[in-house]
């Protein structure tokens, strides 16, 4: 079962850990129900459909990296966060208490680990100019074909690359750009593919090759370029609105 869910990648990683966060959340329930006497009645049936109805949406909106896991996972952490003060406080239930707190925490390191740019990367919808988008022109080569890209997000090491063109998950790019005068590549393997809307491009999660320091140097000084740029064009627009 390990080997299936291949734990080493963050994805299936994070799938195992909502699991483990579902199951304390559920025992929290019972344990809060029985408790305060409130089981087997059309209340207490109804109440631990919505939980489970909802769990499952959570799993399945991460499996298939839909938007939709975050306004889900908000929403647990605010119940979580609730029936945690609640059994700890008021109804001074240890067992309970324990369940939510354990499955607060593993909702955290899960939120946490798939918010990398290789799978829920940071896009600016709303930016509808270009002049103010962080956006890194970049060219993605893909064996002897090139591909005019953008890079939109560059965090942890990953990053994620927007194109109209169809690479399968695996594929090797080289992405090359220019930063500071200076032309220079590097290389990416793609983990993750999304297309938002039809009609407009995939936003490939890829995953930088650092094996050597002239990799890992690059890839340093990318990160920065592309933080000042975001910044140095946040404070462009922010000048344009007020003037």
């Amino acid at each position: 079962m390990i080997q299936h869910l291949r734990i080493n990648d963050t994805h299936h990683r994070v799938i195992l850990l909502t699991t483990f966060q579902a199951g304390c959340a559920v025992f929290g329930f019972l344990s809060e129900s029985l408790a305060n006497r409130f089981v087997l009645n059309l209340t207490f049936v109804a109440q631990l459909a919505l939980l489970m109805g909802t769990l499952n949406f959570h799993h399945r909106a991460l499996r298939h990296l839909l938007n939709t896991f975050w306004s889900i996972t908000a929403a647990l952490m605010v119940f979580y966060t609730l029936s945690f003060t609640r059994n700890a406080l008021v109804l001074e239930n240890t067992k309970g208490a324990v369940f939510y707190g354990l499955a607060w925490m593993l909702l955290m390191l899960s939120a946490w680990q798939i918010s990398s740019p290789l799978y829920y990367p940071l896009v600016q919808w709303w930016e509808y100019d270009f002049r103010f988008r962080s956006d890194i022109r970049v060219t993605a080569k893909d064996g002897d074909t090139n591909h005019q890209a953008r890079l939109t997000d560059l965090r942890r090491g990953a990053g994620c690359v927007m194109m109209f063109q169809h690479v399968p998950v695996g594929t090797v790019l080289e992405i090359r750009t220019e930063v500071l005068h200076l032309h220079f590549g590097l290389k990416a393997e793609v983990v993750s593919r999304k297309e938002q809307i039809l009609g407009r491009a995939y936003h490939y999660g890829v995953r930088f090759r650092t094996e050597d320091l002239e990799q890992r140097q690059r890839l340093k000084l990318l990160t920065h370029y592309w933080r000042e740029g975001k910044d140095t064009k946040k404070r462009s627009k922010n000048s344009n609105v007020l003037t």
